[in-house]
């Protein structure tokens, strides 16, 4: 149990600790996120930051999933902070298992916290996502 409590009052890491290309997902999440709750078509700007328009568009998908299948509000840090929050740290630990295709454990990851249906469609979303990102960065 003390292993646990120690685990918890470890900090987030720093975004600017984090490997180049997570780091770099979380700010276009960020700016997804921002973008769709004031109507804004940032497009253009993922496009740039992920290397092309269908990875950019795969992008507000996933932002959109999430938040529809979310609990509560997704936290996301402001787009200029460093600090991450634990929803964003689950958001890369979910884009690298998908990555890899390992569903079993983007469900243990995601089981208590998200329905079935929703799992499926943010797992799917991710993959998705994970294709035109390879594709148009790689």
């Amino acid at each position: 149990m003390g292993e646990i409590l120690e685990k918890l009052l470890l900090p987030l890491p720093d975004i600017r600790t984090m490997p180049a290309v997570e780091a770099r997902l979380i700010i276009a999440f960020r700016l997804a996120v921002v973008a769709l709750k004031n109507d804004y078509d940032c497009r253009e700007q993922l496009s740039d930051r992920l290397g092309g328009k269908l990875a950019a568009t795969r992008m507000l998908i996933l932002a959109e999933t999430i938040g529809f299948a979310w609990p509560e509000a997704f936290q996301i840090g402001r787009p200029c902070c460093s600090r991450t929050t634990p929803d964003e740290i689950w958001l890369a630990a979910a884009i690298r298992l998908a990555a890899g295709g390992n569903r079993p454990a983007f469900d243990l990851l995601s089981c208590e916290m998200i329905g079935d249906s929703e799992r499926e469609r943010i797992f799917i979303d991710l993959r998705n996502f994970v294709a035109a990102y390879r594709d148009g960065a790689g």
